[in-house]
């Protein structure tokens, strides 16, 4: 009997006090609806409580979706002078904060960075600002 192998197409997420964040644009309208109560809209990005990641992971499955939970999320992060034209780099991250004169982004995955790099912008771990007490806020406030 032949087989076929259907690549799924791969969504990074980010935890945070048990919280699953990704950022994933989806042109099937009823996958949408079935995330929809997880759908953060002054965010644009899905909010997951770890305690449904499980459903979450089934319903992406069904529709060729992979989600895998980044290890660091520091390795996803840019940091752009405020005064540069971040737009691009913006609508390609998950979550972003200010800190003096720069603006940190968690970019969506490896590509959202590598495009975020070539924009101009720095990885973190490379910049020369205190990151240790780097806090998400993803509460809204």
């Amino acid at each position: 009997m032949p087989t076929f192998d259907v690549k799924q197409e791969e969504i990074t997420a980010f935890e945070f006090d048990q919280t699953n964040l990704f950022k994933q644009y989806f042109d099937k309208d009823d996958l949408f609806q079935q995330l929809q109560e997880h759908y953060h809209s002054d965010k644009y990005r899905l909010e997951v409580p770890e305690r449904e990641i499980l459903e979450v992971r089934q319903i992406l499955d069904s529709f060729f979706h992979e989600l895998k939970i980044a290890g660091e999320p520091l390795d996803y992060c840019v940091v752009q002078d405020k005064q540069a034209d971040s737009s691009d780099i913006l609508r390609n991250s998950v979550a972003n904060e200010n800190r003096a004169n720069y603006e940190i982004y968690l970019m969506t995955d490896e590509m959202s960075l590598r495009k975020a790099i070539e924009k101009g912008a720095i990885r973190l771990k490379k910049a020369d600002i205190r990151k240790e007490n780097l806090q998400w806020k993803i509460d809204g406030s």
